[in-house]
């Protein structure tokens, strides 16, 4: 009697077939032969991508500097420009809800947006973000869920304070209320967006 082969679910056949290039400046190198490679530069993740032509391209900006965020955005706009890597899916990595870097990837032809909190990124990670992307990781959605008036200060190279530009940006915007009113769609009743004293 012929013993039945066993097949793969679709799900493990699409990971193991899924090839991702992972772009993280802060250096968490987790490399597999196959499917994924993992690099620490904006140059490196290019190269990489014209090299290797992944499906998808994950564009770390976990736990970088304000500075370092602008060649992620170069980075991002450079990959859907470039004819080699515009077909691949470009997905952004964000430690929270941030109206502006929400804003620039979207202008930078982004495909997805996750925000991932405290996480560390790792293979494991960001292939369950891969495979759980749909409609509300858009650039667009998650616009339309952030206050407009979002404005961020600058404290330092790493820091920035969140105030509301409907108040002139006068108003500091303290973890309480963005969560609650200014980082959801409760904002469309928020008082300053009726009535912002901006012209």
């Amino acid at each position: 009697m012929k013993k039945e082969e066993i097949k793969p679910t679709g799900v493990e056949t699409e990971s193991r077939e899924m090839k991702f290039l992972v772009c993280d400046t802060f250096g968490s190198i987790s490399d597999s032969p196959w499917e994924e490679k993992w690099v620490a530069s904006p140059i490196q993740c290019l190269d990489k991508a014209v090299e290797w032509k992944p499906k998808v391209i994950v564009v770390s900006f976990m736990r970088i500097s304000i500075r370092e965020r602008e060649a992620l955005l170069e980075l991002s706009a450079a990959l859907k420009r470039n004819s080699h890597t515009k077909q691949c899916t470009v997905l952004a990595l964000l430690p929270s809800k941030h109206r502006k870097l929400t804003e620039d990837p979207k202008q930078a032809k982004v495909d997805y947006i996750r925000y991932l909190g405290d996480a560390k990124p790792d293979s494991n990670l960001v292939r369950g973000t891969i495979q759980d992307l749909g409609p509300a990781d858009s650039p667009g959605r998650h616009l339309e869920i952030l206050c407009p008036f979002l404005h961020y200060s600058k404290i330092d190279s790493q820091h920035e304070m969140t105030v509301c530009r409907a108040y002139l940006d006068r108003m500091v915007l303290g973890a309480r209320r963005l969560q609650q009113w200014c980082e959801t769609e409760n904002h469309l009743l928020c008082e300053h967006y009726l009535d912002p004293r901006v012209k």
